[in-house]
Parts: C-alpha cells; sequence; structure tokens
C-alpha cells in the first residue's frame, strides 16, 4: 500500500510539473510551486520527474563569460530572447566553484523554469577566503546581470548558499542595489561574524556549547588571514593555511605564534584560543582594520537596509552557522522568514517521503522564493510595534531547538561597500 501510494504521489507530481511547464500562470502560488518542481527535480536528479521536466522544456542556452569582472556560467531559457526574470546564484566555499555538479544542475533547473541564471566566481571563494573584495564582486556581479538587456525590468533575485547566502544579503545591503533586487533566499548563512570567530576558536556560541565542523576553524582563519594588511608573515601564513586539506580534523595544529610579528601575531594567537574568557581581549588586540572588516562582512549590522523580502533555510543543528544566526537578522529586518528543516544538512537538501512535513516546509521556502523572484520590487510587510515585533518573532523562532539571539547591533567604524561540502 505504501509503495503504491509513492508511485501515484509520483504521478501527481509529474502530472503537475507537465502543468507547470505548458500553462505556467505568472506571479501565482501555482505557478512558483510548479516551477518549484521543475527547479528541485533537475536539481536532485529525482527520477522520473527530472526526465519529466527535460522532455517537457527546452534544452538551457549555456555561456561561459564575465559579469561585472567575474568569470561567470550565465545560463538561459532554451527558447526566446527574454527578458526574463535573473537569478544570481552564490555558491558556498567549494573548491569547484562555480563549476560543481549541482551548482550546474541548479542553474539549469532554473532557466527551465524560466530564469536567466548568472553563477559568479568570486575572488577567493572557493578557498573560503571570504573579504571586502570578496563582497565588493558580489555585488559587481549583481549590477552588471541587472544591467542586461535581457533581465526583466532591470531587477533581480539573489540566491546563496552558507557564506554564499552571507555575501547575497551584503550585496542586497549596498546602495549600488537599491530598487534591483526583488528578494534574497539563502541557506544557513552568518550574520555575525564577532560570533562566528568566537564559535570557531572556542567552540561556544552565547555562552553555549555548540559542535562544528573544523572546517569553519579553517575557513575563519583563512578569510582573517586574507583580510590582514602586509608585512608580519601574512603571506607565510596565509600560505601555510591554504595548504591544510580542507577535510583535517584539526586544521589549525600546524599554527606557530612565535613564527609571526605584529598584526599577523595577534590574529594566530586569536585562533589558537580556545578559552571563551578570553576572546573578547584578545579579539580587541586585532588591528582597527581587521575588526572593521569583520563588522563590514556581518549583513546584522545593516539589517534595516533589507526592504525586500528574504527568505532562510537552516537545518535544525547546522553543522557550520547556527540557525540563530538566521533568526537574529529575522528580529533585525522588516521582511526575513526563517525555515528551519532537517531536510538540509547544511546546504545539502535530502528529500525523503517519509516526512511529508517537514519535506513541505523546505517546498514552501522554495516557492516563497520563486514566487517572489518573478515580482517587481515592493514594499516590506510592515513590522513595527509591538504586534509586528511579536509576529517576527514567532517566525523567527518556530519548530526550532536551538535558541534564538540578537546582539544590539554595532555600529560600523566606516563600513566598507558592500566550506561547504556542498555547492
Amino acid at each position: 500500500m505504501r509503495s503504491k501510494l509513492r508511485r501515484a504521489l509520483a504521478v501527481l507530481v509529474v502530472l503537475l510539473g507537465a502543468f507547470a511547464i505548458v500553462a505556467i500562470v505568472e506571479r501565482s502560488w501555482t505557478a512558483a510551486q510548479l516551477r518549484a518542481v521543475a527547479v528541485l527535480s533537475t536539481t536532485e536528479k529525482t527520477p522520473l520527474l527530472a526526465w519529466t521536466v527535460r522532455a517537457l522544456t527546452h534544452e538551457p542556452r549555456v555561456e561561459e563569460t564575465f559579469v561585472g569582472v567575474a568569470p561567470s556560467t550565465v545560463v538561459r531559457p532554451g527558447k526566446g530572447d527574454g527578458p526574463w526574470p535573473a537569478v544570481v546564484f552564490v555558491n558556498g566555499a567549494t573548491r569547484a566553484g562555480r563549476h560543481h555538479e549541482k551548482v550546474q544542475r541548479l542553474a539549469r533547473g532554473l532557466a527551465r523554469a524560466g530564469f536567466l541564471v548568472v553563477v559568479p566566481d568570486l575572488p577567493g571563494l572557493p578557498l573560503g577566503e571570504i573579504t571586502l573584495q570578496t563582497a565588493e564582486a558580489t555585488v559587481r556581479a549583481a549590477r552588471a546581470t541587472a544591467d542586461r538587456t535581457d533581465v526583466r525590468r532591470g531587477q533581480i533575485a539573489l540566491y546563496g548558499v552558507s557564506v554564499g547566502a552571507t555575501l547575497a544579503l551584503l550585496a542586497a545591503e549596498s546602495p549600488a542595489l537599491r530598487g534591483r533586487v526583488t528578494v534574497i533566499g539563502g541557506e544557513a548563512p552568518w550574520v555575525d561574524l564577532e560570533r562566528i570567530i568566537r564559535l570557531a576558536t572556542t567552540g561556544f556560541y552565547d555562552g553555549q556549547r555548540y559542535e562544528t565542523d573544523p572546517y569553519v576553524q579553517l575557513a575563519i582563519a583563512r578569510s582573517l588571514a586574507a583580510g590582514l594588511g602586509p608585512g608580519g608573515g601574512r603571506s607565510q601564513l596565509l600560505a601555510a593555511l591554504e595548504s591544510v586539506d580542507d577535510d583535517d580534523p584539526m586544521p589549525l595544529a600546524g599554527l606557530k605564534t612565535a613564527r609571526y610579528r605584529g598584526d599577523v601575531a595577534a590574529l594566530v594567537r586569536l585562533l589558537l584560543n580556545r578559552e571563551p574568557r578570553r576572546f573578547a581581549t584578545l579579539y580587541a588586540r586585532l588591528s582597527a582594520r581587521e575588526r572593521a572588516a569583520v563588522v563590514a562582512l556581518s549583513p546584522l549590522v545593516e539589517a534595516s537596509r533589507l526592504q525586500m523580502p528574504v527568505e532562510l533555510a537552516t537545518a535544525p543543528h547546522d553543522k557550520y552557522f547556527p540557525p540563530a544566526e538566521s533568526r537574529a537578522l529575522a528580529l533585525a529586518a522588516p521582511d526575513v522568514d526563517v525555515t528551519v528543516t532537517s531536510t538540509l544538512d547544511h546546504a545539502v537538501p535530502s528529500f525523503s517521503f517519509g516526512d511529508f512535513a517537514d519535506l513541505a516546509r523546505f517546498d514552501g521556502f522554495v516557492v516563497r522564493f520563486l514566487r517572489s523572484a518573478v515580482r517587481p520590487t515592493r514594499a516590506p510587510r510592515a513590522r513595527g510595534g509591538p504586534d509586528g515585533q511579536a509576529r517576527a518573532r514567532r517566525r523567527a523562532t518556530a519548530g526550532a531547538p536551538a535558541r534564538a539571539s540578537a546582539r544590539p547591533l554595532r555600529s560600523p567604524p566606516g563600513r566598507a561597500p558592500g566550506r561547504n561540502a556542498s555547492p
């Protein structure tokens, strides 16, 4: 009986997918749901569904080019000249970059659903070295995409995975993209980099122990080292960190403070510290340049600039960045939905008919993003006043065991412009 039910459900979804391709009603919830069928079945290579979508849609047109000076894959729908709704996809820290197999499948799935897709390779991202230059390159790629003549209304949607979601949020906060972003979608970003540095070094988040993948230490170390000024052994430190295997269970074991001097030595002391009580003192000894960059790479600081819908999804216990990061943004920005679902293992969806409720939550997240991606920008839903704030807290914390927390926003001292095992 259970196998018959699954087959019947599969047939139903196939029929819905076919209907989506031949009879999409722009902007409706049904249209977005049907687009989601096309995108997810192609990305995850769902048996029968993926074949059906390929059979009923035109093969996407793929071009390797430069967008905003970033080497990029541009994928357009297989028929017509546009203009189309556009998505700029920012992958996570993966050595394969935009050529990651799942990234390429996702881009093609979005194109089959009627979107123009740009996937840029951003400086530092393949190694997990997230710096101001990475954020600035994201803005340039997004702006260049919005300026394309085959992009509808000169507006784009941004979607990112892990640190890619962080970069998407930072780009949307940039004045250079004001009025150009329809929606942001993201899976498990960080929003407060200082908190994540504390987590990576001490293993504690908001006063509680939180287990993470060792790669978090390595990516944070590489990012901070890449942002250092010249001298003091910066190049030596960065080379040492880049030579560490991404899967090393003790990635910082080879670091020695005595090999470095000045600001570089101060950073190494922070990276090697495991005592939560010493973190604040060691962090304060970083250079003003380094601490200013940490603020500038924290989307929480300028969250009020996110005047568009933001859809975030996270696992109940993400192995890189805690769900409380996403919830903190939901409490600070005007229009953020946080979906907590065990469908995700960090940023890798794993679909199972065994838990329809969890699958439905992830599906709803995708549908809301796709629905907003074809709409022009609009004013965010109001959340002012006690009632609005209570709604925000309920939506930010629903369905997850980890504690939500939002520190008071820090004033940036001169804000700069704006590994996953998964794409």
